[in-house]
């Protein structure tokens, strides 16, 4: 609210979120149970997906991110279905990896987009990254020191 976003009023909205969401989600199950053996097609699917179901049917939209956000589903149900031990998917603790780089994505012309510069909130110090444990507990690595902490490096 602060930021002048309207939360989400239950009565009002929640049919169409959930309407939305769970036509996204049969459109990804489809592709993973559909082409399960056709990786090929498998990740087409994924992609029109994407482009369907989170990017709206933008035509404005590169397939450059259509290929990388299709990637990033890829993986994570790789991560979660296959690779997530029973107990931390119960206890909702999941690693879900880094986000897909998006640097030199291109757009819809074929040009490479010039990147966004980072909030100077989200950058770390040098030699610190953010890593998660198994469970998915976030904590902070210096690559430099092999130094670990559970708080953010200042």
């Amino acid at each position: 609210r602060a930021e002048g976003v309207n939360e989400l009023t239950v009565n009002k909205h929640l049919k169409d979120v959930q309407q939305v969401s769970f036509q996204q989600m049969t459109h990804f199950d489809h592709a993973f149970t559909e082409y399960r053996e056709d990786s090929i097609r498998r990740f087409e699917e994924l992609a029109a997906a994407v482009w369907i179901h989170l990017l709206m049917k933008d035509e404005g939209a590169s397939d450059d991110l259509i290929k990388r956000l299709a990637a990033y589903v890829e993986y994570q149900h790789q991560n979660v279905v296959q690779s997530l031990p029973d107990a931390y998917f119960q206890d909702g603790k999941v690693n879900w990896g880094s986000m897909p780089s998006f640097d030199g994505m291109k757009d819809k012309n074929g040009e490479i987009m010039r990147p966004v510069a980072p909030d100077p909130d989200d950058v770390l110090p040098e030699g610190w990254i953010i890593a998660l444990t198994d469970a998915g507990d976030t904590y902070y690595w210096n690559t430099q020191t092999n130094q670990t902490t559970w708080q953010r490096p200042i």
